[in-house]
């Protein structure tokens, strides 16, 4: 058997606002094209191929066809079993990242509690300040 590369772009990997998901279900639709021509791919098989459930999967294509990664077809929103599927053309890659940064809160920074020393002079000049 003959291995065949697919290129990803880094773009797709290392952008932090597409989900993981996301980024596996382009791997293997990438991979999918490049064996089958994108013609007759069904989503029950994507998904297991995936390793999710097929309403995920459709979430995670519906991602990909709103950021241009996969081009909108009318197969993909109706009824039909098999599904024609062909990657998008991105001339920009800047539109692939909103200007939104992406959901994360950052958490205040934790009050360090300090501890009495165990050295007995410190415990005794903390008396005779006391006194």
């Amino acid at each position: 058997m003959k291995k065949e590369a697919i290129t990803i772009p880094l773009e797709v990997l290392e952008n932090p606002v597409v989900s993981l998901q996301t980024k596996i279900v382009y791997c293997v639709i990438c991979t999918q094209l490049k064996h089958s021509g994108g013609n007759g791919l069904i989503y029950d098989d994507l998904a297991v191929k995936c390793g999710l459930t097929r309403k995920k999967l459709i979430q995670s294509i519906q991602e990909l066809v709103d950021r241009c990664l996969v081009a909108d077809h009318p197969s993909l929103h109706d009824n039909s079993l098999r599904r024609e599927i062909r990657l998008g053309e991105i001339t920009d890659w800047s539109e692939l990242t909103p200007s939104v940064p992406p959901r994360t809160k950052k958490r205040p920074p934790k009050k360090k509690q300090t501890k009495p020393a165990d050295d007995p002079a410190s415990e005794a000049s903390e008396k005779v300040q006391k006194n």
